[in-house]
Order: C-alpha cells, then structure tokens, then sequence
C-alpha cells in the first residue's frame, strides 16, 4: 500500500553514500525496468557501485530513513559534453507520488548550478509513462534508436534546455 500525498512531503534528498547500495538497488525491484534489464545479474549493482563512489547518486528518504527513490546521473555522461540521467526509480508502493518528479527537479537543479545549459534521459520504449513524465518536466524526444543497449528494447533520447 503506498504512502499518502501528506506523508510524501517528508521525502529529503540526499546524496547516496557507498554503504548505501544494497538500499539504494531494492528500490529498482518490482519493476519493467529491473526485469528487462537487470534481474538475474549483477549490473545493477556494479552501476551503482562505481556511481556511489563518484558520488552521482542522490537517494530520496522519507523520514523513518528509508530510501524510496534514487537517481544516477553524469555530469557528462551524454556525448561527453552534457549532464545525462542514467537512471531514475522509485520503490514499488511509493510510486505516483511525485517522488521521480522530485528527483527530476534535483536533476535539473545539479545541472544549471554546475553551468550546463541542456540536459539529457534516454527512457525505454516500454516505459511511456515514465516518458510522459520527463515530457511534462519539458524534455523533448530527440531520436528513438533501435537495441541502443539491450537487443529488442528501443530507446528514446530526450533533451530539455535549461
């Protein structure tokens, strides 16, 4: 059962620390994402690993400490030039409560303070409504491109001018 509206408002965000990552990986489970691209491998936490050591992950906790949100991003992880979102989740049951929102804003936040003036999200063909999502916060689809990482799943690129 998901967290009322009210409670959602105690959601800090924080930057995610290596110790962390076990947390930080179940937030992904019970979804499309995990199960296309991550179940039954050790992807997801290698990612998060070397991200957590970088210090590009930022974690959503509500107020028991819990993590119910996490976001990867790199600086210039895009092209080698822009601020790419490599990865965004919210966990099963706090879902459809703005916390992705949220996450997107510190995004965008990170992005314009570090000087940047375009940012990017590259989101799977099987994930619309999160592509809805990233459209409403005023990211524009660019280009779909076919198997871009795993063969069968296209995926959108999405820009947003800062």
């Amino acid at each position: 059962m998901g967290m009322s509206l009210k409670y959602e408002r105690n959601v800090r965000f924080v930057q995610a620390t290596p110790d962390m990552r076990d947390e930080c990986a179940k937030v992904f489970e019970n979804s499309t994402l995990y199960d296309r691209y991550f179940k039954g491998t050790e992807f997801l936490k290698e990612m998060l690993y070397e991200s957590l050591d970088a210090g590009r992950v930022i974690a959503a906790r509500i107020g028991s400490g819990e993590i119910v949100g996490v976001m990867v991003y790199e600086l210039k992880g895009m092209f080698g030039e822009f601020p790419y979102l490599a990865l965004l989740g919210v966990k099963d049951g706090y879902r459809k409560q703005a916390i992705g929102s949220r996450l997107i804003d510190v995004f965008q936040k990170i992005c314009e303070q570090t000087g940047f003036d375009k940012c990017f999200i590259c989101v799977s063909h099987f994930n619309p409504r999160a592509k809805a999502l990233y459209q409403r916060k005023g990211f524009k689809p660019v280009v779909l491109i076919p198997d871009l990482i795993r063969e069968g799943i296209d995926e959108w690129v999405l820009m947003k001018r800062l």
